[in-house]
């Protein structure tokens, strides 16, 4: 007979739970950027305790989805411009050296795999939520081919912390038809065997990621505050 589950294993699974479930609302905008998240309205929400909301609230505030606020409490992290730029001036470094590495170590199924990807992140331009998953692992897969894991590691977390962004992205962009060039200029470099181009194809990329939200952020960000909030 299977033994019960200690209480400390079924707290974490409904901690990861309710993790997968608020990450998942405020990614897809059901909370909304700027709103402010009680414990125990959360709690009675959800039908669970105080503790894994806490916990949950502990680990979306690492991942910067969740701010902490001394007069405000707990709160949906509210875009800024100035937050995405130093958020792209830390990543793109690291991810253009990612990539160098990565094209030096690819194989022919690594290269297979994203050009798998590319095709099917093509046949989903239109579907936002279905192209930044495969967006994540498309990326995902070049920079676990640097073999660098502390890099890899770096880059994961970063890249978390900017999912608000990709969401903000993808409200501005009606297709995802540019970026799909510029995923497929990524991948030629790659094929052709060139680290710095297509190192420099990925610094394009995320800058031109950069540019286009930072010029729609503010009227974004703006329609999205909670009435009586404050940015």
């Amino acid at each position: 007979m299977a033994k019960p589950k200690s209480n400390t294993l079924l707290r974490r699974t409904i901690t990861d739970t309710l993790i997968d479930e608020l990450r998942e609302e405020i990614r897809s905008g059901r909370i909304k950027p700027g709103s402010r998240l009680r414990q125990l309205e959360v709690a009675e929400r959800f039908g669970v305790s105080s503790t894994p909301v806490r916990e949950a609230f502990a680990s979306l505030e690492r991942e910067g989805l969740l701010v902490s606020s001394p007069h405000r409490g707990v709160v949906v992290f509210h875009p800024t411009v100035e937050d995405l730029q130093e958020t792209y001036d830390i990543r793109i470094p690291l991810e253009a050296v990612a990539t160098e590495k990565a094209v030096e170590n690819m194989t022919d199924k690594d290269l297979d795999a994203l050009d798998d990807l590319l095709a099917q992140m093509g046949a989903s331009t239109t579907q936002p939520n279905q192209y930044n998953r495969l967006n994540q692992t498309f990326h995902g897969r070049i920079y676990r081919a640097s073999k660098r894991p502390k890099l890899e590691k770096l880059i994961a977390d970063l890249r978390e912390a900017s999912a608000a962004y990709l969401r903000l992205y993808a409200t501005l962009a009606p297709t995802a038809d540019q970026t799909q060039e510029e995923h497929a200029r990524i991948v030629e470099a790659c094929r052709e065997r060139n680290p710095r181009a297509a190192a420099e194809a990925v610094e394009s990329h995320l800058r031109h990621t950069v540019e286009r939200v930072s010029t729609g952020l503010p009227d974004i960000a703006g329609e999205e505050r909670e009435p009586g909030d404050s940015a």
